[in-house]
């Protein structure tokens, strides 16, 4: 179940400067904008506030009349989901390239949307092109709305208009409030291994484009879901792809779009082909999301390909075995296809996620780290001896501790990973990081 607010769809034919005003909207670049025709392939969501109300505003891939684009079909498709969903219509045009043929088909397809459309004409950067724009009025629009989305200009107008005709009541808006406490949750991982047909089942509904286009989902979409009476945002992240394999700037911007979603994660989900395995690249992008301090759950896609070659015992340990800075994290093995095994990913984010959120009283820490220290004690160092005093939890999310010692800097490293280690069968920290931090005393 998606968590309902107003919804304003922007649609228009490719490259009006969809994605820019998306952007100016929002307040940061969070859609890809290039000069790529149809660069914005699938539908992108994000909030914002307006008179202390809460919008979410959609950036639609590019319109395309012609039959011959397969995806463009798709992107149709998608286009038609948004209409329906929405409660108002953001119709953008072009001011440079003045009237198009794609335009009117549009403005056809609009006449039969029983909801607010507001006909916006991007790229109007001065009055004398303001005057130059006499054509669009054969689209039989009650009022134009002419904007530069680069520079901001009449957005402030527009966005005015469009709150005046949602009617957003309080109650709306608080439980909106409410909800935005919530976990968000990212899927990462190689083009190609399910990510979007992951996040499809989640969702219950075709939102993101799904083909066998390669690299069919380019950015990163966002959309707040209720599970177990949680909120939830999930997170989608375009394919992280090798760096050789990096051709145009768009994928360049992709792969830096999804290290930001990671960034801006509690918990991600590491999507991993079964019968392709894990290799030397998930093993990078997991140590990218553990050097981030985030959750971590490994998923197993597509099983049901390996399910009579392996037990899932056999393959998690093969799992552990090449991608060993990740043993902390569970294993989730799924197949979007048969739908099996979706519920247990977001069963298992939450529960890293209370993990990650775990605070251990100082005084049971302390008690704690004297077994560890009797247990295995540290040896001479450069010929000192090195001695941890005691503990404290600095933060969760991810669970920090500060470790006091007379001699921090001569704490070796397989000695921090044993108290990690430690840490971990004493008090659990299942899929979360843990950070240790040597302090003088």
């Amino acid at each position: 179940m998606t968590i309902k607010q107003r919804l304003i769809s922007i649609v228009g034919r490719p490259n009006v400067g969809k994605s820019t005003f998306f952007n100016r909207v929002i307040g940061y670049r969070k859609a890809i904008t290039e000069d790529t025709p149809g660069v914005t392939r699938d539908r992108n969501y994000g909030t914002f506030d307006l008179y202390g109300r809460n919008f979410l505003l959609v950036d639609t891939g590019g319109f395309s009349s012609s039959e011959e684009d397969g995806f463009s079909k798709l992107i149709m498709r998608q286009i038609e989901a948004s209409l329906e969903e929405s409660d108002a219509v953001i119709f953008l045009l072009d001011g440079k390239e003045g009237l198009m043929p794609a335009d009117r088909d549009i403005s056809r397809m609009l006449r039969k949307v029983h909801k607010p459309v507001f006909y916006v004409i991007n790229k109007v950067d001065s009055k004398k092109r303001e005057d130059d724009l006499v054509e669009f009025f054969e689209l039989g629009a009650d009022k134009f709305y002419p904007v530069s989305a680069a520079h901001g200009l009449g957005i402030g107008d527009l966005l005015d208009d469009i709150s005046a005709a949602i009617k957003v009541d309080e109650e709306e808006n608080e439980e909106i409030s409410e909800r935005a406490k919530v976990t968000r949750i990212a899927l990462v991982g190689k083009p190609n291994t399910g990510k979007s047909s992951v996040a499809n089942c989640i969702l219950g509904s075709e939102r993101m484009i799904v083909s066998d286009i390669p690299g069919t989902t380019r950015d990163s979409v966002d959309s707040g879901i209720i599970f177990d009476d949680r909120q939830l945002v999930l997170i989608d992240t375009a394919g992280l792809r090798k760096k050789g394999k990096i051709y145009e700037k768009v994928e360049e911007y992709s792969v830096s779009s999804a290290v930001r979603s990671i960034e801006r994660a509690d918990v991600v989900n590491l999507i991993i082909d079964a019968a392709e395995g894990p290799g030397h690249q998930e093993g990078s992008i997991a140590h990218l999301i553990i050097s981030r301090g985030k959750g971590l759950c490994i998923v197993i896609n597509k099983w049901d390909l390996v399910e009579k070659q392996f037990t899932q015992g056999k393959y998690r340990d093969m799992v552990y075995e090449r991608i060993p800075h990740a043993s902390f994290a569970p294993v989730v093995f799924s197949s979007a296809k048969l739908g099996i095994g979706i519920d247990d990913i977001l069963k298992m984010d939450l529960a890293i996620y209370e993990e990650m959120s775990k605070r251990i009283p100082t005084a049971q820490l302390n008690s704690a780290f004297a077994e560890f220290i009797a247990h295995h004690g540290i040896s001479y160092q450069k010929g000192k001896q090195v001695k941890i005093f005691y503990a404290s939890q600095a933060k969760a999310l991810p669970p920090t501790f500060v470790l006091f010692s007379n001699q921090p800097r001569l704490v070796p490293d397989d000695y921090r990973k044993y108290l990690e280690n430690s840490l971990r069968e004493y008090f659990g920290f299942m899929g979360a990081p843990i950070r240790l931090v040597l302090k003088k005393k």
